[in-house]
């Protein structure tokens, strides 16, 4: 046989050698742990892996960069006062026999006009426009028209801003 023709055979022989040695299924399946073993891990795994669940972010207090609007969030609710309004609250349903309406507060039963002898204005940190504070299921958004807090499992929430409110 002609050189260039044994080097052909000898490779096809062993190119069919390599292949025996293999399993019959024409795919190789790799288990996690192998991957986990051979897969460098992302550059972002030294940070710290965020809560289970909704997120704890931003200030529990904070009022807005106008200083009207202060609130505070936790994971019970969400209440935030008015300083200067150009609307008025709908009727109390209760009698309250202290300030009724300056702010709106959110609980799991929904939002409401507060009665409240107490006030979230005056919070030392303020939450800038397009910044979030959230506790738990309960979130308030700074915006330049306003604050809109709101409960991410049921959806209730509210909006207000100087010119106008909303209960949702």
């Amino acid at each position: 046989m002609p050189r260039p023709v044994l080097i052909f055979a000898a490779v096809l022989c062993l190119a069919a050698g390599l292949a025996a040695c293999g399993d019959d299924e024409d795919t190789t399946t790799v288990t996690e742990t192998e991957a986990a073993e051979t897969t460098p891990p992302p550059e972002s795994s030294t940070d710290p892996l965020p809560p289970p669940g909704p997120a704890n972010e931003g200030p529990e207090f904070f009022r807005t960069p106008s200083r009207n609007i202060g609130c505070s969030v936790s994971k019970q609710g969400a209440r935030c006062d008015i300083g200067e309004r150009e609307w008025k609250p709908t009727p109390a349903n209760e009698p309250c026999r202290v300030d009724y309406g300056n702010g709106i507060s959110l609980n799991n039963q929904g939002a409401q006009f507060t009665c409240a002898g107490d006030t979230t204005l005056g919070a030392p940190t303020v939450l800038e426009h397009g910044e979030r504070a959230q506790r738990g299921e309960f979130f308030c958004d700074s915006s330049q028209a306003g604050v809109t807090c709101s409960n991410l499992e049921t959806g209730a929430g509210f909006f207000i801003s100087r010119e106008s409110y909303r209960i949702f």
